[in-house]
């Protein structure tokens, strides 16, 4: 128990040395921790002690796809046809415990766009955004344009319309117009007959071009070409729609796969043994529909029939392999212009997916299979190899930053620098993640049927915060009583807008099970007596992370 709660409360604090130092509580754990101190005053001594040098400016090159939980063959998930991104993860750092912030487009995106958590943007759904919450904000590609670079993007960067127009004017240089999310180029037309819902998964003959992924990948070898010609760095972000529902993408893709070697979840296709309510959400999806099987609601209580199950895992493989070919052709078109000397590539998404785990076909929860992202670098003089070191999404700013040889990111930025994990792959800077996800209940009798999408932060009610460490994921579910600038944290028992727990999950992830996606939060052991050490170390830990905050 000790060390399970020293290791984790001991990296919070690491974390939140420069502003908590005086904090009474914290100011007696780092006297209680000499090593940590220690540790702390070398980290900053060598850190002055660098040698200023001029270094070459080096491109990037971001491969930021939507809805893309880790289903690559580079985490082992053999049965999705991944070439391409595999060669890449081959390349590169493979970072095999990559998180979210909150586990949903809008507010992620926001969230590591700033380099800050959601808590301290105010921004939790699709009302707000950091240009109105924090206007003074400098986005991460704003960042590289104050530094020279031409900065392009494409496709689903930024959330369409938060911020506004993509942030256009402050993020991007303006070489090439930015190419818009074309909303009629990601549905499918299809409509099932006896339902009159639009198709699920909708694989489509006609044109790539037809389709705004091709148009997305297309400008993006445009935008480098034409970036190279300006005789600047440059920084092209290439935002991938898919796997985003629903699941439209050229059908020689969802040809690649049968559903007799398409596996669905068995036993981790009903919700969590003593889950809590509130852990699950239809929010986002309410039904699936397939051209076979019509359309059937999604419910807490039951699962999808297993044969629909597998055509629905088919039709978000297909669009892993679309996205993967792509992806591939902008990297061909970046190294045949020696980008492998020159350009740090970054491969990641903005929050993972259900797919009939936990009885759930969406994200919004705070469960594994929702938090967790694949995320690899490959930048010149980085060796590849792989990581178990727990990074998080908003550590791209500072480490994008790091690699490209950019000082005075701005101090506001709350993330980490993740170049000394490239450099040596058994370290790391943190042992945990922290996701956060927001609910808002239609009936408190049935807290998993909420949406929050619509309303202003001060009117969410509950907001849960899941601490994920090594062996466990530790989540609590809090009643909000005060708006959202308020302070969480001030002395003593949490204050502002936590409140006393309305449900707690705690789940065991032992490490043997990392790429048996059919494995994770079966059985919410919180209420076990075996446990209870273990989740009083975890629920303090999580208070003096949300003192950050």
């Amino acid at each position: 128990c000790s060390h399970i709660y020293a290791c984790t409360a001991l990296w919070t604090i690491a974390k939140c040395h420069d502003k908590y130092a005086k904090h009474p509580q914290v100011a007696a754990a780092m006297r209680r921790s000499t090593s940590l101190a220690v540790l702390l005053g070398a980290a900053a001594a060598a850190a002055s002690s660098k040698k200023k040098q001029k270094k070459k400016p080096v491109n990037v090159l971001w491969l930021l796809v939507d809805d893309l939980r880790p289903q690559l063959g580079a985490y082992g998930q053999r049965e999705t046809q991944t070439p391409r991104l595999d060669a890449l993860a081959r390349e590169g750092v493979v970072f095999e415990r990559a998180y979210c912030q909150l586990s949903v487009c809008a507010p992620s995106r926001n969230s590591f766009m700033t380099g800050r958590r959601p808590d301290s943007l105010r921004v939790y759904n699709f009302v707000d955004h950091f240009r109105s919450t924090t206007p003074d904000a400098i986005a991460l590609p704003e960042f590289f344009r104050s530094k020279g670079y031409v900065t392009l993007g494409a496709g689903k960067t930024y959330q369409p319309g938060k911020p506004p127009m993509y942030d256009e004017g402050r993020s991007w240089s303006g070489e090439m117009p930015y190419l818009h999310l074309t909303k009629n180029l990601t549905r499918c037309a299809e409509r099932h007959p006896q339902s009159n819902k639009f198709l699920d998964v909708c694989p489509t003959e006609g044109p790539d071009v037809d389709f705004m992924d091709r148009r997305t990948a297309d400008y993006s070898i445009e935008a480098m070409s034409i970036a190279r010609t300006k005789k600047k760095p440059f920084f092209v972000a290439c935002g991938l729609y898919r796997p985003h529902l629903r699941w439209h993408v050229p059908k020689r893709f969802y040809d690649l796969y049968g559903t007799s070697n398409i596996r669905a979840p068995r036993r981790t296709r009903q919700v969590p043994v003593d889950m809590p309510d509130v852990a699950w959400a239809n929010e986002g999806c309410h039904t699936m529909t397939t051209r076979e099987y019509g359309t059937k609601k999604v419910m807490i209580n039951r699962p999808l029939p297993v044969q629909m199950q597998r055509d629905l895992v088919r039709g978000y493989m297909a669009c892993v392999s679309w996205v993967d070919q792509l992806s591939g052709e902008v990297l061909d078109a970046l190294d045949a212009r020696g980008g492998k000397e020159d350009t740090i590539v970054l491969l990641s998404s903005d929050h993972g997916f259900h797919l009939g785990e936990q009885a759930s076909w969406t994200k919004h929860t705070l469960f594994e299979h929702s938090a967790r992202v694949p995320f690899v670098i490959r930048a010149p003089g980085i060796k590849p190899g792989r990581t178990r070191a727990p990074v998080e999404l908003i550590d791209i700013y500072r480490t994008l930053a790091d690699l490209a040889h950019l000082s005075k990111v701005p101090e506001d930025v709350q993330g980490s620098s993740l170049v000394p994990v490239l450099r040596d792959t058994r370290s790391q800077i943190r042992n945990f993640s922290l996701t956060q996800y927001p609910r808002c209940p239609r009936d408190w009798s049935k807290m998993w049927d909420a949406n929050c999408k619509r309303l202003s932060a001060k009117d969410i009610p509950v907001m849960g915060y899941s601490l994920r460490v090594p062996g466990w994921r530790f989540t609590e579910w809090y009643r909000w009583e005060r708006d959202p600038g308020a302070p969480i944290f001030e002395g003593g028992p949490p204050r502002g807008r936590v409140s006393t727990p309305i449900a707690t999950e705690l789940y065991a992830l032992p490490e043997t099970i990392e790429d048996d996606f059919d494995a994770f939060e079966r059985r919410n052991v919180a209420a076990h007596a075996d446990a209870a050490c273990a989740l009083r170390g975890l629920r303090e830990a999580l208070l003096e992370l949300l003192a950050c905050l």
